[in-house]
């Protein structure tokens, strides 16, 4: 949404508190400048009864949630609370106190309990699935599902990135052959598990922790997809902020079975998937971008294309 007066976003904010029958506001405080919103603003407010609420603002008009946030919650999902929304692109959720996870790794703070309680949002999440070869997008007002065989989806993927790794990454060839024909020969096993709901967006600027438990924020893109999937873009942005990946005591909080060379396959096709993406070109040609976003993006992508040089080494335990 394109407000090119400054006092707009305080005007829709003080529009959706008062559509909440919620109290008025005694401060409010943009907390985006890190960077952190690509796509929305955001403004925190402490209304007169001490309560906290984040207003999200699109940068483009978007739907308003309700309808997806409600489905999600009735299927017990533990979504934060929304209290208003519209048609433009603005929304009004309860804030979530506590440190976001990237933050917590970055400052030394995110613990065994942190992550192990990160594990068991995840898993809470993944517990509501679907029937088998289920897929497709929780929109704002309808489940857009389609049978899909998530082996091909794989193998789809695998083979798209084909153009980027013949200019980029040719010495890859071999060891992707080895991941193709290791997912093949895992074609039962990978068909034969439930998709369920999925966050969309997870990563550790989307989490917060703090003594009590961890949640997920910014619902922007549930779908239903397969929960191996998910991990692996976890395990991807755990490795992006500095850690070699999930540490074991977030399995022990999720406390499912996790097959980790599958786990591993799907990270492969992930990496090289979103290298060859469109992504890092969009937002290089982003002028509204926050240069503190714009910085850490490019240290996401070096990192990305250093992992990618070791796939030769780490495909070894793909048997």
């Amino acid at each position: 949404m394109d407000d090119g007066d400054s006092g707009a976003p305080l005007e829709v904010m003080d529009r959706l508190i008062a559509a909440s029958g919620l109290p008025a506001p005694v401060s409010v405080q943009t907390i985006d400048s890190d960077g952190n919103g690509l796509d929305n603003r955001l403004m925190r407010a402490e209304l007169t009864d001490g309560r906290m609420v984040v207003m999200r603002q699109s940068r483009v008009a978007t739907t308003s949630p309700r309808r997806r946030v409600d489905f999600l919650r009735a299927n017990g999902i533990n979504t934060p609370k929304l209290f208003a929304s519209d048609d433009a692109g603005a929304a009004l959720w309860e804030y979530i106190s506590g440190q976001t996870l990237a933050d917590s790794v970055a400052n030394g703070t995110a613990d065994r309990t942190a992550w192990r309680r990160t594990g068991a949002a995840l898993a809470e999440l993944h517990a509501v699935t679907f029937p088998a070869s289920l897929e497709g997008t929780i929109d704002a007002d309808s489940l857009s599902l389609r049978t899909t065989d998530p082996v091909e989806s794989l193998l789809d993927n695998l083979a798209a990135s084909g153009p980027w790794v013949e200019k980029h990454r040719p010495r890859l060839r071999g060891a992707l052959e080895h991941v193709r024909c290791f997912i093949a020969d895992r074609a039962t096993q990978i068909r034969t598990a439930r998709p369920s709901v999925l966050h969309g967006d997870v990563n550790l600027l989307n989490i917060v922790v703090n003594e009590d438990e961890a949640r997920l924020i910014d619902w922007d893109f549930p779908r239903v997809g397969q929960p191996l999937a998910e991990l692996s873009a976890l395990d991807e942005h755990a490795y992006l902020h500095g850690l070699d990946g999930l540490p074991s005591s977030f399995f022990e909080g999720y406390d499912r079975p996790v097959p980790r060379d599958l786990l591993l396959a799907y990270r492969i096709v992930g990496c090289i998937g979103w290298l060859a993406s469109g992504d890092w070109e969009e937002w290089d040609r982003a002028p509204e971008l926050p240069d503190a976003a714009r910085s850490r993006l490019d240290k996401w992508h070096q990192r990305l294309l250093d992992w990618s040089i070791g796939i030769p080494e780490v495909i070894t335990t793909l048997r």
